[in-house]
């Protein structure tokens, strides 16, 4: 039997923290911060660094080309076409092209998953949420590799 690694504890322990966060600020959906701190988890703070980056940086330029595409027409195809096409030219201008694909993804579900909830509610909620699985999943991967390096605790470079 494989055993569990350090890295697959701070993913369980991240995600833990998310949602008894959201629950304590009475937030009702962790969903996305979970997200983030699953895939923000890395084996270095600096790895995990550059992928919250790249993951937020896609949030916040879907986000808001899909707030501001909502705010004109919603759940349009030929609008939907239109605004990933402008969402992977705007990765690319910032030079984010590793956040295209998340970038694609926040800005389709702003177009055409919000049934009955206002496009800036959703926006504004999905990038916080984002921010929020980010922060928590770095600041776990910084400390606990610290504690772990202090108290002589080898973090493997194992898979999740």
């Amino acid at each position: 039997m494989p055993k569990i690694g350090l890295r697959t504890l701070k993913t369980g322990f991240s995600v833990f923290l998310c949602v008894a966060l959201f629950h304590l600020l009475n937030r009702p959906y962790p969903f996305y911060a979970c997200i983030a701190a699953v895939i923000c988890m890395k084996d270095s703070i600096s790895t995990s660094f550059i992928m919250g980056k790249s993951r937020m940086m896609g949030t916040l330029i879907g986000g808001i080309t899909g707030l501001i595409f909502s705010l004109f027409t919603h759940d349009n195809s030929f609008f939907c076409g239109i605004g990933i096409i402008l969402v992977i030219y705007l990765c690319n201008l910032f030079n984010q092209k590793s956040s295209v694909a998340i970038a694609c993804i926040v800005f389709t579900a702003i177009m055409t998953n919000l049934k009955g909830i206002p496009s800036t509610v959703y926006a504004i909620n999905r990038i916080l949420d984002t921010f929020i699985g980010i922060i928590i999943s770095i600041l776990i991967n910084k400390f606990v590799n610290f504690k772990c390096k202090s108290m002589d605790i080898e973090d493997p470079k194992e898979p999740i």
